[in-house]
């Protein structure tokens, strides 16, 4: 159910689930006193006084019930739960907070809110909430509504209103503005003629918008309506500003404008993880060809590979080794091409454009012009761009920077050669010895060296994957009282393997299963065929699937590029464990599953 909405800041209106609540200008009068009274218990005897005064009728209570009764009808043909915004209590009524929204209220917050980017000194962002705020008037608060206290909310909810524009005209003025303040000032100071503080602002308005004389006029006017109406003369504040004009203060003139600040260079890398093991030979090779250009292009580095082999965990290590030869900033952005939907290249660019500094306003809406503007902006800039978790190359292409001062890191399950990288590196698992550092990083030095074999265990049953060992690890380091070789022993259970490697949202058979629900007919049908075997040549896979060998060629291309596979070595193709388990047991648990 929408929200209850209700306008007091002009004609009053009240919207519930986007209809309009109709009713009399009394009913009207009752939800304004409990709206701006929200939260709290008015009984029938305050509403009848706020709402009618002394001219209230003997049968007021009996009136305030049916207006109540006939407001909750209105409201609560929304939905079975709009009625509960207003409800009985304490012997009165309460119009809830939760679900309710006055726009009285928000001007209340947003001009406190302006008031204090103003106390700080930071004009511009006050001049924003000010004006968010005044946006929300309609006309003259509660507009048409009878009684008492509509009288006193009104002439209350004007003097903030009024106290909030002279505010805001007069931080507009420092800002270097002129027009605007002088069109609203001029209606201002016809509204309250004896207010001398607008009058002071319309004369520097008028002054700083090179109308001297004007302002000049604007004084001599203040000073005939004072004498007339209370007989006195401009105050001294006044008297000043108009002496100053008359000698033409060089301090009057409009502040000379000052040049925005630049933007901060962007830093999006995410957090590097503590315990980072191996790859002693990637990181480098990585870091070197992201900061050795020779050409006229940005280089491009890919790491591909299996899922979970730690792709994105060695681009962070690297692309945080490098930061200091991207001095203009790194930008980062999470393209999800092997999980849920794939990001669409122009949010991300919209993104990248916003952290580069650019306008929100000034953001074009078509792929193809952001791109261009992505790329004028990067123009001549050492930035870095890490691209994780790409699609394909159609995904990658348009977030490509035009020169040869950036470098780009992308990190994909499938082998992206379309890129042309400078550097394509398939990534592996982790050697035995690796395999063991990690587990040991997270788990404990001294627990795993006290049970050296169930260590070896869990490792291989991980697969030698990153991770699966980081959920193991994570696991045992949460259970301190379990043994490494009680662990090891439930992951030797194949049928509970999978099951064992989850902690919380962490889970290998998330990732597997991800996978396997974007995969094409063909390749999910598949998946149990190859998995049965221990490895395969092309020729093997056609035999086993029933087709030929182009085709089976095709498919384990497929599987390898879905991140299902291993790359080929020596022609030959292989499920890795975990994948293979995933394939004879929790891929019947997959929607859509079909063993072909």
């Amino acid at each position: 159910m929408e929200g209850l909405r209700v306008s007091l800041l002009g004609p009053v209106r009240i919207q519930c689930g986007g209809r309009d609540v109709a009713g009399s200008a009394q009913r009207q009068a009752v939800l304004a006193v409990l709206a701006l009274r929200a939260g709290q218990v008015v009984t029938s005897e305050e509403l009848a006084r706020l709402v009618w005064g002394e001219s209230a009728p003997a049968s007021v209570g009996a009136v305030v019930r049916n207006h109540i009764s006939r407001l909750r009808a209105g409201i609560g043909a929304a939905g079975p739960d709009a009625a509960a915004v207003l409800v009985s209590r304490g012997g009165g009524y309460v119009l809830e907070r939760a679900g309710l929204s006055v726009d009285a209220a928000e001007f209340e917050r947003l001009a406190e809110v302006a008031e204090r980017h103003r106390q700080c000194g930071e004009a511009p962002a006050a001049v924003d909430r000010y004006r968010e705020a005044l946006a929300l008037w309609t006309g003259s608060a509660l507009s048409g509504v009878p009684g008492p206290d509509a009288e006193r909310q009104r002439e209350r909810l004007a003097g903030q209103r009024l106290e909030a524009l002279r505010n805001c005209l007069a931080l507009e003025l420092g800002l270097g503005e002129h027009a605007r303040p002088v069109e609203e000032l001029t209606a201002l100071c016809a509204e309250h003629p004896l207010r001398e503080g607008l009058r002071g602002l319309l004369m520097t308005a008028l002054y700083r918008a090179g109308r001297q004389a004007e302002a000049l006029e604007v004084y001599a006017d203040a000073r005939r309506v004072l004498a007339e109406d209370l007989g006195v003369e401009p105050g001294p504040e006044l008297r000043r500003l108009h002496q100053r004009i008359l000698c033409a203060d060089p301090e009057l003139s409009p502040p000379a404008p000052t040049a925005p600040p630049a933007p901060e260079p962007p830093a999006q890398l995410p957090a590097d993880v503590g315990d980072f093991t191996g790859r002693a030979a990637e990181v480098p090779a990585i870091a070197n060809a992201l900061t050795e250009s020779s050409g006229s292009a940005a280089p491009v580095v890919l790491v591909s590979g299996a899922i979970g082999v730690g792709k994105t965990t060695l681009a962070v290590r690297a692309a945080r080794t490098v930061r200091a030869a991207f001095a203009d900033g790194q930008l980062y952005a999470e393209l999800n091409g092997g999980r849920g939907e794939p990001a669409e290249p122009a949010d991300i660019l919209a993104g990248f454009l916003r952290a580069l500094g650019e306008p929100l306003e000034q953001i074009p809406e078509q792929l193809a012009e952001r791109g261009n503007r992505f790329r004028a902006l990067l123009a001549g800039r050492r930035v870095l761009i890490v691209l994780d978790g790409a699609r394909d190359e159609e995904q990658v292409r348009p977030l490509l920077p035009g020169g040869s001062t950036c470098a780009v890191l992308v990190t994909a399950r499938a082998r992206l050669t379309g890129l042309a990288p400078a550097l394509a590196l398939p990534l592996g698992r982790l050697t035995p010895e690796e395999s063991a550092q990690l587990l040991a990083a997270v788990a404990g030095h001294a627990r795993l060296a006290a049970e050296p074999q169930a260590a070896a265990t869990i490792t291989a049953a991980c697969g030698q994957l990153p991770l699966a060992l980081r959920v193991a690890a994570a696991k045992l380091a949460a259970r301190p009282a379990w043994s490494v070789t009680a662990f090891a022993d439930r992951l030797a259970d194949e049928t509970r393997r999978l099951d064992e490697l989850r902690l919380g949202e962490l889970a290998v058979e998330t990732e597997l299963r991800q996978a396997h629900e974007r995969l094409p007919a063909d390749l999910a049908g598949a998946l149990p065929r190859l998995a049965a075997l221990p490895d395969c040549s092309p020729p093997e896979a056609a035999a086993a699937l029933g087709v030929t060998e182009s085709a089976a060629t095709g498919i384990l291309e497929g599987l390898v590029d879905a991140g299902l596979l291993d790359a080929p070595a020596r022609g030959r193709y292989r499920v890795p464990g975990l994948t293979r388990l995933f394939a004879v047991s929790g891929a019947r648990r997959s929607p859509g599953w079909s063993a072909g």
